[in-house]
């Protein structure tokens, strides 16, 4: 089937407006429900009008207003921040882990080392590469005080790890994690009592989740492309599946990645009520719908058990 010339038509704010009116959305305060729609873009409301519209036509249900679209939207935007402070904690924890480990185990300059990693691949090679063209590029415009202060000092070519490790990201985190050789992250992942190539799995999964967030993009009933391993021993009795012919997968959801995100918090520190901050979240939005995230009514029963 031949392609079609995209020609759709310009609209101002105002024929946006009647837009969506004509599909049925209702504005009750429609001055000021006209200056949410022009400062957060229509476009970024369109994932959010697409659950209250017909799939087929655009029109919307009976009776929804523009206040019902704004409220999962601003859910939506609180839930990341939420999630975004949660992975603030796990990336600074994994970072004290995994250099700590390396470091003294292999020196300061350990992440130069390439016996250190599983490197045999092509593909390995061309991350390791990589990383190292980061380490360069970090260092080059040292932009932070201990960077400057330490080359001022010190006749060296790189910086000690735990500055660098202060200059990735949970990206950065994620990758060497992934290519060091088997035997340190299974030596590190006892830190957090669970198995090497769940936390492997485990981190890809937040990583995404942090730039879903991170970019503003909407994690409410998103699906999410990275899956844990249906064998993961911490929680292969708790994940939500779905039956795929006659075999079962984890869910790429929400829901799942609460599991580990409030495992490993826990882990970070037993006092952090991180989960009654989401609880609090679904009480404050009411009416935005948990199941489409895989939340049960009783849902905080599952975490407890």
């Amino acid at each position: 089937m031949p392609k079609k010339i995209f020609n759709k038509p310009i609209l101002n704010i105002n024929k946006k407006i009647e837009l969506l009116k004509n599909r049925g959305l209702i504005f009750n305060d429609e001055e000021n429900e006209k200056h949410y729609l022009q400062h957060i873009w229509y476009y970024r409301l369109t994932w959010y009008f697409k659950f209250f519209q017909d799939k087929e036509t655009n029109i919307f249900k009976e009776w929804i207003t523009f206040k019902q679209v704004l409220d999962l939207y601003i859910f939506d935007r609180k839930l990341r921040l939420l999630t975004l402070d949660a992975i603030e904690k796990i990336e600074i924890s994994l970072k004290a882990n995994i250099n700590d480990f390396m470091t003294e185990n292999f020196w300061m300059f350990w992440y130069l080392d390439e016996k250190l990693f599983s490197l045999e691949k092509e593909e390995n090679k061309k991350i390791y590469q990589n990383f190292i063209k980061i380490i360069k590029n970090i260092q080059k415009k040292e932009k932070s005080i201990f960077i400057k202060e330490f080359f001022k000092k010190y006749d060296e070519k790189y910086i000690p790890s735990w500055m660098l490790f202060e200059e990735l990201t949970i990206l950065n985190i994620s990758t060497i994690f992934n290519i060091l050789k088997s035997d340190y992250p299974k030596e590190i992942s006892k830190s957090y009592n669970i198995y090497y190539i769940d936390l492997r799995k485990w981190l890809n999964l937040l990583v995404h989740i942090r730039n879903i967030s991170a970019h503003h993009s909407r994690l409410w009933n998103n699906n999410l492309l990275i899956k844990p391993r249906i064998e993961d021993v911490i929680f292969k009795n708790k994940f939500k599946l779905e039956k795929l012919n006659n075999w079962k997968e984890v869910i790429s959801n929400y829901y799942n990645a609460t599991l580990i995100i409030n495992y490993i918090l826990k882990i970070i520190n037993p006092n952090l009520w991180w989960l009654e901050y989401l609880e609090e979240l679904f009480k404050e939005y009411p009416e935005v719908p948990k199941e489409k995230m895989w939340f049960s009514e009783n849902w905080k029963k599952d975490f407890e058990e």
